[in-house]
């Protein structure tokens, strides 16, 4: 379950003026889900096998059709703050390391960043990134559909890549989160991250935890996002068309 992770990386990466698509082998996570009033039946998905577990979740969140994901994931002690929201194939975030943040917006198939003068100093070096920064302001930038160095940072997006194992998966302990009963899912690959799903009502992702105190918190199953949507053409800037492309 790597995506969260290579994303947190590339962003750190831009410390060294390039994208690092380098995969660490912890995939740090905390999540939740809404607590019930009352306690419902267990749904049958504990006896099922890991494969089939995630499988189930991974459907139940395609059915859901939206989630929020927040949290944080600490890499070489390094900590990157992360804020999504996904609608679809649709989703709205934002990442944010050592001062350097990005939003992320992708909406009709169409991607978008915004980044802060930090980031910009941090990518592209300190006279270059400070006027990219002063000529984009905090408009939106567009025309990024085909950079293949921020693919990374947009997988964030894609529950498929966020889900999806580097290893071998086991089940591990079931305990509650958050007042909601889970079973733990492990990845051989990553040892240190443990993915929970609940086990009462719709089988979602509840917690994806790992080491340096990394988590991510799933929430807010099927509710609509007001903040996905196209911006305005006066606060996009299009980055072929000022690179006369």
């Amino acid at each position: 379950m790597v995506a969260l992770a290579v994303a947190a990386t590339t962003l750190a990466g831009c410390q060294n003026g390039k994208a690092n698509t380098a995969q660490p082998a912890a995939v740090p996570a905390a999540s939740s889900a809404p607590a019930a009033s009352s306690a419902p039946a267990a749904s049958g998905v504990a006896e099922l096998s890991a494969d089939k577990i995630l499988k189930q979740a991974r459907e139940a969140l395609d059915e859901a059709g939206s989630y929020r994901a927040k949290g944080k994931m600490v890499q070489d002690g390094q900590k990157t703050e992360i804020d999504l929201k996904v609608d679809g194939k649709s989703f709205t975030g934002s990442l944010s390391f050592g001062g350097a943040e990005v939003e992320l917006l992708v909406i009709g198939g169409k991607k978008y960043l915004r980044p802060n003068e930090k980031f910009w100093v941090m990518s592209a070096g300190a006279q270059q990134g400070k006027s990219m920064a002063q000529l984009i302001g905090d408009r939106w930038v567009a025309g990024v559909d085909d950079d293949k160095s921020l693919e990374d940072l947009f997988a964030i997006g894609d529950v498929d890549a966020v889900l999806k194992p580097t290893g071998k998966l086991s089940k591990g302990a079931e305990k509650e989160i958050d007042g909601v009963p889970a079973i733990a899912l492990k990845d051989a690959a990553d040892p240190d991250s443990t993915l929970y799903i609940a086990t009462t009502g719709e089988p979602y992702p509840l917690r994806l935890t790992g080491k340096g105190g990394s988590a991510l918190v799933f929430s807010d199953f099927g509710e609509t996002f007001d903040d996905i949507e196209k911006p305005a053409a006066d606060e996009v800037v299009d980055l072929g068309k000022l690179a006369g492309k």
